[in-house]
């Protein structure tokens, strides 16, 4: 941590590197526009980023953006992760409707293989 001085050798700020900031970050409000400010300058690069470091830099933009799709009346989509066929995908709604679907590669277009709601529905009926 070095003090940055003036020209009349009056402090004016503090230059503190991003490792002593990792040290002294947990002693600062984080409501504080200095913690905010130093908090996104701390970022790890994403191309440095594991899987995991990845995944939960994503999960709070992911959340947010299913969410407004669902705020919206629209739907999330994911993949089925059915090996033997990729194209198969799940469209959720914000009601908890869950419906099969495949994606044709050629042209985009959807066709529609089931509701899952309903297979659920009559899995548990039948016990």
């Amino acid at each position: 941590m070095e003090v940055v001085l003036d020209q009349q050798q009056k402090p004016q700020g503090v230059f503190l590197t991003l490792l002593e900031w990792e040290q002294l970050r947990h002693g600062i409000n984080k409501a504080s526009e200095h913690y905010k400010l130093m908090d996104k300058l701390s970022e790890k690069d994403i191309f440095a980023m594991d899987d995991q470091e990845f995944k939960a830099h994503l999960e709070p933009v992911i959340t947010e953006a299913v969410q407004a799709s669902l705020d919206q009346g629209l739907y999330f989509s994911y993949s089925a992760g059915i090996k033997e066929d990729p194209a198969m995908f799940i469209h959720e709604y914000k009601d908890g409707k869950r419906v099969l679907i495949r994606v044709d590669a050629a042209n985009g277009r959807e066709e529609y293989i089931k509701d899952l709601q309903s297979m659920l529905h009559f899995m548990v009926s039948e016990k």
